[in-house]
């Protein structure tokens, strides 16, 4: 399965339906906190597929990739700025596993996670851990 870079975000207020300005809300705060789609639902109180295709309508996005291009946007700048260890980059952008991290950073970003880092290298003082 293949997929492109990140799209194109549509901002919360870009959106005129306060239902789904306020899942983008939602997504912005939590996504990296473990936010499940139930979770949303919880919020809303709307229809799981009503809720589906409102948002994939107004956002152009699905809920579960605009949840992962939170964590993925986290996850990079985590990665850019930081020293920590894969697995702590990854509990921090509320991916699960460092191999669910890094198939998500090669989908979104076309990158390992250590080519991202080291790209960051000339705009940041990274110093390689020695192991």
């Amino acid at each position: 399965m293949t997929t492109t870079n990140l799209k194109e975000r549509v901002q919360p207020s870009q959106i005129d339906d306060p239902e789904i300005a306020q899942v983008m809300q939602i997504i912005e705060e939590r996504a990296c906190e473990g936010l499940r789609i139930k979770d949303i639902l919880e919020a809303t109180g709307l229809p799981r597929r009503t809720l589906e295709r409102k948002f994939q309508k107004l956002a152009n996005s699905s809920l579960h990739y605009e949840i992962l291009s939170r964590q993925a946007a986290r996850a990079r700048h985590l990665l850019r700025t930081t020293h920590l260890k894969l697995a702590d980059v990854a509990e921090q952008s509320g991916f699960k596993t460092v191999a669910h991290l890094c198939v998500t950073m090669q989908r979104h970003f076309q990158k390992t996670p250590n080519e991202i880092r080291k790209e960051s290298e000339p705009h940041y003082n990274y110093v390689k851990r020695i192991s």
